[in-house]
């Protein structure tokens, strides 16, 4: 909490019990204050089922109750977590270990076994989030009561990310949980530092976690409490900030630039993801005419990123034209400039491709994030002038997202905040077969035959290889990129630890303290 609203607090406080002629304990009411973490998010989590949830900043509701196979520290290097040793088997990265640390239990005090590990990531590979295409054709197997062996149907480079925070897949659930998977949308059974308070706890309001007592690490237990409050807007969220009732929040660049100058008030961001449309029916179920390349590339020519940059994301934002942003292993400089802005050519394509009357495209984006609406309906604007029109369907929360984008209905959709990562996830999450994004299983034969080349790529080849799925993607106009946007975080200047390491991710909440 901001520490000059805090004492204000307090102060307030001991003036009204001496009023009252109560006693004050010598001022210790202060520390329950200090000692509670309240973070605001823009929406409710689609589940706190850890299989279910989404990454980015939603990982927030999952974190303080479920610990990883493999952690992260401040700079996003790899350290142990759940586990303490790790590492592939043999050559052709196929079969990979990892070992749990000894003693180490779930949050009702039993002990974690290899077993268990090895339930919750069949459990994860078969779930509906993020993860579970990385772990397509995955194999898990308990080598001891400590040892678990991964092995995947292909050469896969990744395998530690995936049990790292960010990837979720590492935050394993207890045999309790997944005895009954329906408990765990609104009940956690991890082996993090926090375990949720359902008592306290106020379902699409407020997520209260409390000490876990059977954390193998109680140093890093630094608040008595955590709250994860929702608060769609983000005017109110910024006011909650300032007056001290949360210590951080999801920002914008709107929120940032009117925190300038506030001693206060922090702000940190990660200009690593890639902002604009995925266009998901590729093979023309909905749409026929995205089938066409062509049309595809018409789209990317009608489209003035930098004037719907700087409009959505100020100094926060680049024009980007590729799904890979500057400083990840992807980012091509051969297909930087290859879609400039050019409506004479975008209208031509599709005359060509025979839509020069134009067309109608059914998207869905949420609302709960600003930067998403001003991007979306910006890009409206702009494809209108072409003779195309986007039919947009707004969802008020992440989940009700998640309900359009998987029902089929719509072309197109808007990511917040984006996508990000290197070209590997980028690649397997929104472009090859089975990925979270690619709700139409839509293949792209060059594209998956790049991704194949960059799983076996020796390490000094892997960038070219990176590189050479995004030049596929870009010219066969996968998808609609805008901007490099940034992911926001604003927070109370008294809070420590808090900054993006590389790869996007926020630290965890276990390195804050006040």
């Amino acid at each position: 909490m901001n520490r000059r609203v805090t004492t204000a607090l307090v102060t307030a406080l001991a003036l009204t019990l001496a009023a009252c002629g109560g006693d004050t304990g010598g001022g210790s009411g202060s520390g329950a204050t200090q000692d509670t973490l309240t973070i605001a998010m823009s929406s409710p989590p689609a589940s706190l089922d850890p299989a279910k949830s989404a990454t980015g900043l939603f990982v927030l509701y999952s974190e303080p109750s479920y610990a990883s196979l493999i952690e992260r520290d401040g700079e996003g290097k790899l350290v142990p977590g759940l586990a303490d040793r790790w590492g592939y088997v043999g050559t052709g990265n196929t079969t990979f270990e990892v070992t749990l640390r000894d003693n180490v239990k779930w949050a009702d005090g039993t002990p974690i076994t290899a077993k268990d590990a090895v339930a919750s990531l069949q459990y994860f590979a078969k779930g509906s989030g993020p993860t579970a295409p990385y772990l397509k054709g995955f194999t898990f197997t308990a080598k001891d009561e400590r040892t678990v062996t991964i092995t995947s149907p292909q050469p896969n480079p990744v395998m530690p990310d995936l049990l790292a925070p960010e990837n979720l897949a590492g935050q394993l659930i207890s045999p309790a949980g997944l005895k009954d998977p329906a408990k765990l949308a609104s009940t956690t059974f991890g082996a993090g530092p926090y375990v949720l308070d359902a008592a306290q706890t106020v379902s699409g309001d407020h997520y209260v976690f409390t000490p876990n007592k059977n954390y193998y690490d109680q140093s890093a237990i630094h608040f008595k409490s955590v709250t994860v409050k929702v608060i769609p807007n983000q005017n109110s969220a910024l006011q909650a900030l300032r007056s001290g009732q949360i210590d951080l929040m999801a920002g914008n660049p709107d929120t940032a630039g009117s925190v300038q100058g506030d001693a206060e008030v922090k702000v940190t961001y990660s200009p690593t993801i890639w902002a604009g449309l995925f266009l998901l029916d590729r093979a023309g179920t909905v749409v026929p005419a995205l089938k066409d390349e062509r049309v595809r590339q018409a789209l990317n020519y009608a489209i003035d990123r930098k004037a719907i940059t700087t409009a959505v994301y100020g100094q926060y934002g680049k024009p980007l034209n590729q799904p890979a942003v500057p400083g990840s292993d992807g980012y091509s400089d051969a297909v930087a400039s290859m879609y400039t802005y050019d409506p004479a050519k975008a209208k031509q394509l599709l005359a060509d491709a025979g839509y020069a009357s134009g067309l109608a495209i059914p998207v869905n984006y949420g609302s709960f994030d600003p930067d998403t609406a001003k991007l979306v309906q910006a890009v409206q604007g702009q494809l209108a002038q072409v003779g195309v029109t986007l039919k947009l369907t707004a969802a008020s929360n992440f989940g009700g997202w998640v309900n359009d984008l998987i029902s089929r209905k719509f072309a197109a959709t808007v990511l917040s905040p984006g996508s990000g990562g290197d070209a590997y996830f980028v690649a397997q999450s929104s472009f090859m077969p089975g990925g979270i994004m690619n709700v139409f299983g839509v293949e792209d034969k060059d594209l998956s035959a790049a991704f194949q080349a960059l799983t076996v790529a020796p390490q000094d080849q892997r960038d070219a290889a990176a590189q050479k799925i995004t030049d596929v993607a870009v010219e066969h106009a996968l998808a609609l990129p805008v901007a490099a946007g940034s992911t926001i975080v604003l927070y109370d200047a008294g809070l420590d630890g808090v900054h993006f390491i590389p790869g996007a991710a926020l630290t965890s909440v276990s390195t804050w303290t006040f």
